[in-house]
């Protein structure tokens, strides 16, 4: 929310012709809010906050925002009641409200969070497939895409090392060429027609370099998978 309230926001998005997509709702959570469930008076001031943030998210025009999953285990059932909670809320601001997984949480795994919301069931809540995160969790992120169907909110990519959580751009790290195709693909046949958001850090290289270069790099891919759509109809007519 601090992220949020910077002051002029909206004007300057506005100003430099930007479009918001998704937010990271939890981002700098104030002291004091948790949706761990360990503390009631901290779970009310952490789905306040969020609520905040959700309307914000509503006059900056995202279509998205998303929230990680809490530390232990142990508290998933009030975390999952929260969500219930969030859930409706964002659904009355016409915003979808995605669940992230997160190595090294209650949800480490997209496969883990997936059955969390599918085991809540409600209608405004999604998954955030996070590309980078599966290369830690050793997952396939196609295959995630097609088991989750659609409960695919929102695709995050970025690559790593397979040991920490980098972001460095596409193809610096473990991730390689066939495993984004394989995902884009996989993309284009769950029908997905959300954005496709690069979380890239500059650390290594200038990021403005690495997204465009990444964006580059998925405008190719998608191109040579439309044109073998269109050549594989005529392939048959030959036959």
């Amino acid at each position: 929310t601090e992220t949020l309230d910077a002051p002029d926001a909206l004007r300057t998005k506005t100003d430099l012709g930007l479009k918001v997509s998704c937010v990271a709702l939890d981002h700098k959570m104030p002291s004091g809010a948790s949706l761990d469930g360990k503390d009631q008076a901290a779970t009310r001031r952490a789905i306040d906050c969020l609520k905040r943030a959700l309307q914000k998210s509503q006059s900056l025009g995202a279509t998205t925002g998303y929230v990680a999953p809490c530390a232990n285990r142990k508290h998933l059932k009030h975390f999952g009641e929260a969500l219930r909670e969030l859930a409706e809320d964002a659904a009355r601001k016409g915003i979808k409200l995605c669940l992230e997984h997160v190595p090294g949480r209650s949800l480490s795994t997209a496969k883990a969070a997936l059955a969390f919301i599918e085991q809540i069931n409600h209608p405004n809540l999604f998954l955030l497939l996070d590309v980078g995160h599966t290369l830690l969790s050793k997952e396939k992120a196609w295959e995630i895409v097609a088991a989750a169907g659609q409960r695919l909110g929102y695709v995050q990519l970025n690559d790593n090392d397979g040991r920490n959580d980098r972001h460095w751009a596409l193809l610096d790290g473990r991730l390689t060429y066939t495993d984004l195709q394989k995902t884009l693909e996989a993309l284009k046949v769950a029908g997905y027609e959300g954005t496709l958001g690069l979380e890239l850090s500059h650390d290594r290289v200038s990021l403005v370099s690495g997204l465009s270069r990444n964006r580059n790099l998925l405008i190719r891919i998608q191109e040579a998978s439309d044109h073998k759509s269109l050549q594989e109809p005529e392939d048959r007519r030959k036959k």
